[in-house]
């Protein structure tokens, strides 16, 4: 692995302050790797070999318990996963699956670990990035048990209105199951409320969903 990768590196927080002499006993460790979309990067229920530094796309983290399943977290480039399951040796709880095409850099788990243990930047960033996480993961049980499935609906339309500039025009980059799972619905579920939001300033066509009626929207958001 060429010491190119030491300035990708440095673009993800988690390594960001790391030693110099610490980011070239990473070098041999790293992978670069693509992924096209759906495919799965780690398995539930494995020790990660690797830790993954996603550098473009975004992934799907899964959870399967008998003939149940649903999407329990997503994550879009830059980010770091696999953090505290390499840091506690603890399998897996999630299969992280590409959403669209992705590219990352894996670093062996034991040359991670020894990176953490010797490098006091990375070890303060690996606790800021599990507290993070750890924040997130509450921060999204409080909004399925606190929201309704309409005001989940409505929040993540408003919320993708701002990542796209605040354009009336959504679109669903990735299957509407998913996007279900996602939201902690059915996909049965999902598609009833497709009709409640068409009667609410939402016309839907496809993966296409047009805002006409922001008020109504935000109303039913209760944003």
């Amino acid at each position: 692995m060429p010491k190119d990768v030491i300035p990708i590196l440095k673009t993800f927080p988690m390594f960001s302050g790391a030693k110099e002499s610490t980011l070239l006993e990473l070098v041999p460790s790293c992978i670069f790797q693509s992924f096209s979309a759906g495919i799965t990067i780690n398995k539930a229920g494995q020790v990660p070999d690797y830790v993954y530094c996603l550098r473009s796309g975004s992934v799907e983290g899964w959870a399967h318990l008998n003939d149940a399943e649903t999407i329990i977290a997503t994550s879009s480039a830059p980010i770091v996963f696999e953090v505290s399951t390499a840091i506690q040796n603890h399998p897996s709880v999630l299969s992280i699956v590409t959403r669209e095409p992705s590219e990352t850099i894996a670093i062996e788990t034991r040359a991670f670990l020894k990176a953490v243990n010797d490098d006091q930047a990375v070890c303060h960033a690996a606790l800021v990035h599990a507290s993070r996480i750890n924040l997130l993961m509450i921060d999204r049980l409080l909004d399925h048990k606190l929201r309704t499935a309409e005001q989940r609906l409505g929040q993540w339309i408003l919320a993708a209105m701002e990542r796209n500039g605040n354009s009336a025009t959504v679109k669903i980059h990735f299957s509407k199951r998913a996007l279900a799972y996602e939201l902690g619905m059915s996909p049965a579920n999902l598609s009833r409320l497709f009709h409640v939001f068409r009667e609410h300033g939402v016309e839907i066509s496809g993966m296409n969903m047009t805002i006409t009626d922001l008020h109504q929207l935000r109303q039913l958001a209760r944003d």
